[in-house]
């Protein structure tokens, strides 16, 4: 048992360098979830995925989303970008609550508005790596569209109008 502890130990260091390095940050790993070939990685700034022997990160300001599903072990997110990955997880220990818990950490305001066709939402969400940066994005749901050069006008006006309203 010692051997195989030590072989964890290990292993999670050589994944936390490996998360540092990629990131660039110095982060400290809060919960360590794997799954076969898979690791993920979640610190307060950022979550880190690892896999195939290649690392991604994200800012928690950047996963505009997602979550544990229980029934087939699977983490979903999905990034502002409109990326969308997925790890399957054998052992997720406080995953999926620090998952949320760093979505929500990292929101600073969200309003939604009805636009031509469905609806639209703002969204600003901080970095947590204490930078002060704010990422600002929009989401269309219904028969909504960006695209539409109304709602893409709207989008702009408002965020604009949150930016000055939150001195940002």
């Amino acid at each position: 048992m010692g051997v195989m502890a030590e072989t964890n130990r290990q292993s999670l260091k050589d994944l936390e360098a490996g998360v540092r390095a990629h990131s660039g940050a110095h982060v400290e790993v809060l919960v360590h979830a794997r799954g076969e070939g898979v690791d993920v990685l979640a610190t307060r700034e950022l979550l880190g995925l690892h896999r195939a022997g290649e690392w991604r990160t994200w800012g928690w300001h950047e996963v505009a989303g997602g979550g544990w599903r229980a029934e087939d072990n699977r983490l979903r997110w999905k990034t502002t970008q409109g990326e969308e990955w997925e790890a399957v997880l054998s052992d997720v220990g406080r995953l999926p609550e620090l998952f949320r818990e760093r979505i929500q950490a990292s929101t600073m305001m969200s309003e939604a508005h009805d636009v031509s066709g469905g609806r639209v939402q703002i969204i600003a969400r901080r970095a947590l790596d204490g930078s002060g940066r704010v990422k600002w994005y929009a989401l269309a749901s219904g028969g909504a569209s960006l695209a539409d050069e109304e709602t893409a006008r709207f989008v702009v006006e408002r965020t604009d109008q949150l930016k000055a309203d939150l001195a940002l």
